[in-house]
């Protein structure tokens, strides 16, 4: 087993074109922070390797500061890719190399947690799903359209909703407004009105590739759920990615959220992969 560094992303992008292609949803949270930083010089905060054997790749991960470290390895060799995981962490351990927390599946964070040994807690365990084929929902009427800047302070207030409710961090609305007049400006946020004409729920795309984009950032104010809504979005955002060539949209989904995976399981989304946050507390 052997350690492989790289002098920028592009490199590690490059170097491990065949398995992300391959694993195009699991490996998106690399993918998308490498592509975003290719031409910069790695790092200790911006870091990123992987672990082989014979030339072909255990363990893949990025360290983007001030985001956690991201794991990603091929299924089916726990022992080999948990070995990887634990090699990992003496490293940056031995190096100095400070990390926020992790994020990979489970059986990649536990070795990883137990040779650090340090104080590790679980911010959210969760599913990656995958819809190819979309399943239309029950209209309960209205639209779903492109959020527009007179969107704004909605989209904004929302998102201060998403971030304490799903993200459990605090929010204010004025460091909500820059980012989200940039995304509705790119044409990254859809909005549903009911029949009214009512803004009632919101989803957001990301970590675009040449055949896929992740949905995010799924909100839907306390008084219209359990009204259709939120099905209704999501299905209008993928329903568009697809009419532009998209092959899948994914999800991320909070494992303690029951409802909303069940929700979005009727409109043709599977479960992939687990994933697992885990944060690294001040003194660990």
């Amino acid at each position: 087993m052997t350690l492989k560094l790289y002098p920028t992303p592009a490199h590690f992008l490059q170097d491990n074109q065949e398995f992300l292609t391959q694993n195009p949803v699991s490996t998106q949270l690399n993918q998308g922070n490498a592509s975003a930083n290719q031409d910069f010089p790695c790092t200790p905060q911006l870091l990123f390797g992987r672990y082989e054997s014979h030339g072909q790749p255990l363990l893949l991960f990025g360290n983007t500061a001030p985001w956690n470290l991201c794991l990603n390895a091929p299924q089916g060799r726990n022992q080999e890719t948990g070995q990887a995981a634990a090699a990992l962490a003496r490293y940056l351990q031995a190096e100095h190399i400070p990390i926020v927390g992790i994020m990979g599946r489970e059986s990649l964070c536990q070795p990883f947690m137990e040779a650090w040994k340090g104080d590790f807690q679980l911010h959210t365990a969760m599913d990656i799903m995958i819809l190819r084929t979309l399943i239309e929902p029950p209209n309960p009427g209205g639209q779903v359209r492109l959020a527009r800047l007179e969107d704004l302070e909605t989209i904004a207030r929302w998102m201060c909703g998403f971030t304490q409710e799903a993200l459990r961090e605090p929010c204010q609305l004025s460091d909500r407004l820059d980012r989200d007049r940039q995304r509705i400006e790119e044409g990254r946020v859809w909005i549903m009105e009911n029949k009214e004409g009512e803004p009632v729920s919101t989803a957001g795309a990301t970590r675009e590739t040449p055949e896929g984009i992740s949905v995010s950032a799924v909100y839907t104010p306390p008084e219209h759920r359990g009204k259709g809504y939120c099905q209704n979005t999501v299905a209008g955002l993928c329903r568009h990615q697809f009419q532009q060539g998209k092959a899948y949209c994914t999800l991320f989904v909070d494992k303690s959220n029951p409802f909303s995976n069940r929700a979005y399981k009727k409109i043709g989304f599977e479960v992939l992969e687990d994933t697992s946050d885990y944060r690294l507390s001040e003194k660990g």
